[in-house]
Order: structure tokens, then sequence, then C-alpha cells
């Protein structure tokens, strides 16, 4: 992958580029995360000088360097520094030095990673900021410590400090376009700029590590399929931000990892809370207000991925059961609590409550989340859920195309039907399955053959509604008109039941050209969908 060209980031280099020119000749130094873009602002800011008016030194600091004497000035100064002269005499030479190679124009000293200096080179750097021909511009990593005349730099009021944030959305896209040298789909753009987090260097790796098969581009877009490889060099920049940590407080980002969100009296519970705020400070985890709720995540949706996928199983079963265990003692206050206890239940092997189960697996399935509903009503089912699980089950199965699987879980609970109630919802599921997912005619008769031995008036509405819907596909619409009035006619009959017959005179009262009446039917309907 070649070099990007330089993209976004207007205000803050024309804002550099100010630093440099500018009458005052206060320098500007910018903060932020590794890989955020500092030294590509500041490269690009310096390529931008005439080298006719300024004498423009370029310095990388690094940790080679850091433990020499002007070692971070080694590509600036002389090789041979003057014999016998005190600490002050040396920083007085250097800065002549300096000036003699200027030769009368302004001075511009770059330092990138200034965090990195040696303390006599950060020495030099201030007294450098003070001279009124020159002006000083770096960068520096968040969360490292600081050599003290480089913080005195902005304390001083010698230079601004910035902090740079991450790319916006649309800046990430046009960054990833210039990447792969076309158009990104817009779905895989988002997904790449969010676990990114705006990071150019992380949005690259990212693109290095999918570009192995998982990106490909149809009709001139690009498109991620979501899969993702961590590539060694994504895992060891990850490593460097998130950097060596300590047993608590890599329980905290381990917790927070498998909970996230997590709430934060919740996680204080399970760990030390001065190492949540440690994490906090360090920048691994970030607290966010929702509602009432102080939720915890991680600072970085990466984290998360290098986290979850170097933790031992037998931890990462351990840290979910404990997760579980937590919410349960505290309640269940929230919607999603629910579903979250049982996911953690049975991702840990600890799930047992096949009501817990069942009830999380309707909340999945509300929510258009197949797969999950699935996995949830079958650890229903396997755990003793019986009947009311092989029915949930079943109806998912068939919304995921899987109607043979579908029939074969209600037939395997066909002797545990008791009673009218029970007969009449294992006939309407089964019906619904046979009929539209192996799409078998015969099933419309069956129903009505066995609906008719019902001796319950609720129980037989209930598959007098689903024989209605059935007769319509047919196109059977004079006998799907009288089973849905039959319907109606029941004071007995269900809200579901009701509902789903007057659906079916709605729909022939607009074929015939009753749309009034066909729109007050269908107010009735949407009034009473939330029961």
């Amino acid at each position: 992958m070649s070099r990007w060209s330089f993209v976004g980031r207007r205000d803050e280099l024309s804002r550099l580029l100010s630093a440099m020119t500018g009458a005052e000749g206060r320098g500007l130094f910018f903060s932020g995360s590794a890989g955020i873009g500092k030294s590509r602002l500041l490269r690009e800011g310096v390529a931008a000088l005439p080298r006719d008016g300024y004498a423009v030194w370029w310095i990388a600091a690094s940790a080679t360097t850091a433990a020499l004497p002007f070692g971070g000035l080694v590509q600036v100064l002389p090789a041979e520094q003057p014999q016998g002269l005190s600490p002050a005499g040396i920083l007085r030479w250097a800065v002549d030095v300096l000036q003699q190679q200027a030769a009368g124009r302004r001075i511009v000293l770059a330092i990138d990673d200034a965090h990195l200096l040696d303390p006599p080179s950060a020495a030099l750097v201030h007294l450098v900021a003070r001279a009124e021909n020159a002006t000083v511009i770096g960068t520096l990593r968040d969360s490292e410590q600081l050599p003290l005349p480089i913080r005195a730099l902005w304390t001083d009021d010698l230079v601004d400090h910035v902090e740079l944030n991450p790319l916006p959305p649309a800046e990430t896209t046009r960054l990833l376009s210039e990447m792969l040298d076309g158009p990104v789909d817009a779905t895989s753009a988002d997904r790449l700029g969010r676990l990114s987090a705006g990071n150019p260097l992380l949005l690259r790796e990212l693109v290095f590590a999918a570009d192995r098969g998982e990106l490909t581009r149809t009709y001139g877009v690009w498109k991620w399929t979501g899969r993702l490889e961590l590539a060694p060099n994504l895992t060891d920049l990850i490593d460097t931000r998130i950097g060596q940590l300590t047993p608590g407080v890599r329980a905290v980002v381990e917790l927070v990892a498998f909970g996230e969100p997590l709430g934060l009296h919740l996680l204080n519970q399970a760990v030390d809370p001065a190492d949540v705020e440690y994490a906090e400070e360090r920048g691994l985890i970030v607290v966010v207000r929702d509602d009432r709720r102080a939720n915890v995540r991680l600072a970085h949706p990466l984290y998360g991925e290098v986290m979850r996928r170097r933790c031992p199983v037998s931890r990462t079963r351990r840290l979910e059961a404990r997760l579980a265990e937590l919410l349960e003692q505290i309640g269940k206050r929230r919607r999603d609590d629910l579903l979250r206890v049982a996911v953690w239940r049975l991702d840990s092997g600890t799930a047992q409550d096949p009501t817990l189960l069942l009830d999380a697996a309707g909340q999945a399935f509300a929510r258009y989340d197949v797969p999950l509903a699935t996995r949830l009503a079958r650890a229903a089912l396997d755990a003793g859920g019986g009947f009311d699980a092989a029915e949930l089950l079943a109806t998912i199965l068939m919304f995921a195309d899987r109607p043979e699987e579908a029939i074969a879980v209600l037939d395997a609970v066909s002797a545990e039907i008791h009673g009218d109630r029970r007969l009449s919802r294992w006939l309407t599921v089964r019906g619904m399955v046979s009929y539209w997912g192996l799409s078998r005619e015969s099933t419309v008769e069956e129903i009505a053959a066995r609906g008719s031995t019902l001796a319950d008036s609720a129980d037989q509405a209930r598959v007098l509604a689903f024989e209605g819907i059935m007769r319509l596909h047919r196109l059977d619409t004079g006998l799907a008109l009288r089973l849905g009035q039959t319907v109606l006619d029941r004071p007995a009959a269900s809200v579901s039941a009701r509902e789903l017959a007057r659906s079916t005179i709605a729909y022939l009262q607009a074929a015939q050209g009753q749309l009034h009446r066909s729109a007050a039917a269908i107010d009735q309907v949407q009034a009473e969908a939330g029961r």
C-alpha cells in the first residue's frame, strides 16, 4: 500500500502555518494518541515553508537517543562538541551554532515525539523557543511523561498546546478512498471508521489486515466482508497503546472488554476502584453518562478486539460468569439486562435457567437478531424448556428459512401436547411452517380438521385466524372473509387472533375498493399492536 495523500486537518494545518509564519512567532505543539496523524500534520506544515526564508530543522526524537546527552538533536548539532564548557556553556554554544547555520533566516525547529527528548536536548529546545527569530513546533504522545523544559514551553506562554482529535467520519471515508484508490461502500466505511475511531494509522493497519481477500471491488466500489484478522503490526500497535498492565488494571480492561457498556458501580464491585481510576487516567477506559447510569467503555474499539482474542478460554468463561453474577445480584433493572445476563450465562457454560433463556430468546427475536435468538431458544430447549421453548425455536427457525428443522423440533414435543390451549398453539406454528415454509397445500385442510375438535372458543379462534389467512393466500376469498368475521364475532378470541383476522378482512376490503373501511380496520390493528 503506497503512501496516501494528506486528507483533512485543514484548520489544524492552517493554524500550524500561522504559528510558523506569523509575526508573533509563537510555536505550536500537537498532542494526541499514537497514529492520530500528528507527525504527518507536522511534516505537511514544514514542507510548505520556503527554504530561502526559513532555516528548518526536523528532529525525530526516539527511545534509542533518549539516554544520550543531545541525542535528540544529533541530526542538527555538529558531531564534535567543544571541551571544557559547563552545561550552560554547551547550551549557549548550541544556540550559537543554530543561529550561524540559519544565516539570518527565521529558525523553525520541528520536533516529532518531543516527549522522548533527552534532558539537554529538551533544555536547548526551550532556550531556542525564547529567541526572537525562532519558532518551535512539535508533537507529543498522550499519557507520556514529559521533560520539564518541554512542559514549560506552554506554561511559560512560549507555544500553544493543542489536542489533536480523531478524524471525523467524512474525512475517514475520504482517507479510505485514498488508501484503496477508489470509492468505498458506505457500510464498510462506517464499520472501518468506527473500529479505527478516526485514527489514520489504525485505519491503515485495518485496511492492510482486511486486504487479504476480505476487501473486494465490485463495479469500482470497495466492500468489506466484516471479517478481520489482526495482523502482527496491528496487535503490536495496540500493545504499544495499551502498555504494560498490572494484574488489577488488566482485570478492569478485560471485564470491560467482555461486558461493555458496563455500569461503573458494577465494575467497582468486581475490582479495586483504584485500578478503575488508573485505567481511566491511562486512557484505557472512558466513563459515559447514559440517563442516570454511568457506563464504562473501552477507550478504543480495537482494545476489546485484542483483549478478547488473547484472553484464554478458561478465563473468558470465568469473566462472563462473573459479569452475569454481578448483574443478577443488583437486579436486572433495564430491559437489556435480561438479554446480557442470558448471553453471558450461555457463553460461560453456566446457563441452567430455561425461563431466563426463553425470555432472552424472545427479546433477541423481537430485535431481528435471528442467529442469537436461535442459540438462546435452543439452549432453553436443551435446559428443559419443553413445549414453550420448542414453539419459539420452531418459529425462529421458520424465519431463518430452516423449515425442516422447525418441523423436527415441533414433532419432537408432540407427546407434550396436553389440553386444547397447547394443541392450538402447536397447530398454528406447525401449520405456518408446513404451509409457508414447506409449501404443503394440504396443511390448510389438516389444520381445519384438527382445529374443529377444539372445545374452547378462544383456542378455536386462534386456529381459525391462521386458517383464514392461509385461505386468503390461496385466493379462497369468500371462506377467508367468513373465517375472519367468525373470529371477530367471538368475544373470547385473543387480541392476536382478533387482529390477525381483522388484517385479513382489511386486505379483502382494499381489494374490493372499500378503501375507507380497510383503512379504519388497519387503524384498529395498529392501536392494538402493542398488545
